[in-house]
C-alpha cells in the first residue's frame, strides 16, 4: 500500500488523489466521445463532469467528517485534506447525482438528458473502478477481520493499520473496484437492447447500490455507525427501490407510447 506515490521537494502525489483524478479523466472522456452521437458540444460535458466530480469530492469529504466528528474536533484543521483520503462513497454519489440531475435539466436543449445519463453512469462504473484501487493504495475504506486466503495486512500509518493493527482484512477497496468493472460491461452489453432512454442510468443505481450493499457486510464502521444495518446500506435500499419504481413508471409510459 502507498499512499504517497512520490515527493518532489513540497509537493506530494498522492496515489488517492492520482487515482480518483484518472477514474475522473476515464469517465468524463467516455461521456463525451458518446454524446457526440448526439451533436453535444464535449465542453459541455467537460463543464458538466468538473462539477459532478466537485460535488462528489465535497459531498463525500463532508459525510467522512461527519461520521469521525470526535476526531475532527481535535483536528479542525485536517477536515479540508480530502487529498490525503477519507470520504464516504454515498455522501459523494448523492452530492453528485442531485448536482449532475440539476445540470442536465438545466442544459436540456444542449444536452439530451436520459441519453446522456445512461453514458454518465457507465462512466461511474468505470471511474469508481480506479478511485477504489486509490482507496486500497490509501489503506482507506478498509474491512474486516478476515482468514480468507486474500485477505490483506495494511502497513503501520495507514488509516487501516491505526484501527485494526496487524490484523488480515478483507480487501473491500478492491471488491467494489472489480465489481464495478463488471458492471460497467455489463451496462455495455445492455445497451445494445435497451428498451428505452433512461435505461441503463436505472440499472447502473439498482446494481451500483447492490453493490455496495453487499460490500458493506465486508467493510470496518464504528460501532455507532451501524443500526442493524450501516446507514450505507440503509441508503443503497431506499436507491434501489426508488430506482426501480423510476424504470416501472418509464417502462409503462413507453408501453402505452408503441
Amino acid at each position: 500500500m502507498h499512499p504517497l506515490l512520490f515527493k518532489i521537494g513540497p509537493l506530494e502525489i498522492r496515489t488517492w488523489g492520482l487515482m480518483v483524478l484518472i477514474g475522473f479523466i476515464v469517465g468524463i472522456y467516455y461521456v463525451a466521445r458518446r454524446a457526440r452521437v448526439y451533436g453535444v458540444n464535449p465542453e459541455k460535458i467537460w463543464d458538466f463532469g468538473f462539477w459532478v466530480a466537485l460535488s462528489g469530492i465535497v459531498g463525500s469529504r463532508l459525510f467522512y467528517v461527519l461520521y469521525h466528528i470526535p476526531y475532527f474536533r481535535e483536528h479542525p484543521a485536517e477536515m479540508i485534506r480530502f487529498w490525503e483520503g477519507g470520504a464516504v462513497y454515498f455522501g459523494g454519489f448523492v452530492f453528485a447525482l442531485v448536482v449532475g440531475i440539476v445540470y442536465l435539466v438545466k442544459n436540456k436543449r444542449q444536452i439530451p438528458f436520459w441519453p446522456v445519463a445512461d453514458f454518465s453512469s457507465e462512466a461511474l462504473a468505470l471511474g469508481i473502478f480506479f478511485g477504489s484501487w486509490g482507496c486500497f493504495f490509501n489503506g482507506c475504506c478498509f474491512g474486516k477481520e478476515s482468514n480468507l486466503p486474500w485477505a490483506v495486512v495494511f502497513p503501520p500509518g495507514s488509516p487501516a493499520y491505526d484501527v485494526m493493527g496487524s490484523l488480515r482484512i478483507h480487501p473491500s477497496q478492491l471488491y467494489e473496484s472489480f465489481a464495478n468493472l463488471i458492471l460497467f460491461f455489463v451496462l455495455l452489453k445492455l445497451e445494445q437492447n435497451k428498451p428505452f432512454d433512461g435505461f441503463i442510468f436505472l440499472v447502473y443505481l439498482i446494481f451500483a447500490s447492490l453493490i455496495r450493499f453487499a460490500v458493506d457486510f465486508t467493510r470496518y464502521y464504528e460501532p455507532e455507525n451501524v443500526f442493524i444495518l450501516t446507514l450505507n446500506q440503509w441508503i443503497s435500499i431506499a436507491i434501489m427501490l426508488g430506482s426501480a419504481a423510476v424504470a416501472v413508471a418509464l417502462w409503462r409510459k413507453k408501453q402505452k407510447s408503441l
